[in-house]
C-alpha cells in the first residue's frame, strides 16, 4: 500500500477532467478500461499519466497488493470494506503529500467492489484533487484528477465514470 500511495504522491508533486467525446478508450488491464484524453505515458511500472491541454492531469494506478504487501485476495476482500483500513490509505496518503489537506475517506461501491473516494488540496500548491481507489482481487486500482484549484470539477465524475470493467 504504501507503494501505491508513494506513487501516488509522486504525480501530485509534478501537480496539476473531462471525458468528452473524442477521448480514446485506455485498456488498464484485463479486468479495467477508462477514458482519457490522449494515449498516457507511462510513469513506472505501477502508473501511466496525461497531463491535457489545460493542465489537468490524469492518472491512472495498479498495485498488486499480495506483491507489495503480501495480501492475498481473501484477505484483502476481509480488510478492503473495513474503516480501519479506508483510513490507514487516507493516513498514509496524508504522510506522503505533505501540505496538503484530505477529505475524511468515503468507503463506497463500484460495481460491487470496495471502493475509497478521497479528494483534498495543497493550498501552497494552488492546487485540487480528486481520487477514487477500487479494490478488485488483489489489485488497488486508483483513479486521480489533479487540477489547478481555479478549475472546476464538472467533468471528474465523466472521468471517474468512465471507468468500466472489460
Amino acid at each position: 500500500m504504501k507503494l501505491f500511495l508513494f506513487l501516488i504522491a509522486v504525480i501530485w508533486g509534478t501537480s496539476v477532467a473531462k471525458a468528452q467525446s473524442g477521448w480514446i478508450d485506455y485498456r488498464i488491464d484485463n479486468r479495467l478500461s477508462v477514458k482519457l484524453p490522449k494515449q498516457p505515458i507511462t510513469l513506472n511500472e505501477h502508473s501511466v499519466y496525461v497531463k491535457d491541454q489545460d493542465t489537468t492531469i490524469y492518472v491512472i494506478t495498479t498495485v498488486d497488493m499480495l506483491k507489495t504487501d503480501g495480501l492475498d485476495s481473501s484477505k484483502l476482500a476481509l480488510v478492503a470494506p473495513t474503516t480501519q483500513f479506508a483510513n490507514q490509505i487516507k493516513n498514509s496518503l496524508q504522510n506522503e503529500m505533505k501540505g496538503s489537506t484530505l477529505s475524511d475517506v468515503t468507503l463506497d461501491k463500484w460495481n460491487g467492489y470496495t471502493s475509497y473516494n478521497i479528494d483534498g488540496n495543497n493550498s501552497s500548491k494552488k492546487t485540487k484533487f480528486y481520487s477514487l481507489t477500487v479494490v478488485i482481487g488483489t489489485n488497488l486500482y486508483g483513479l486521480m484528477i489533479i487540477q489547478h484549484e481555479n478549475h472546476n470539477n464538472v467533468n471528474k465524475d465523466d472521468f471517474f465514470g468512465s471507468l468500466k470493467l472489460n
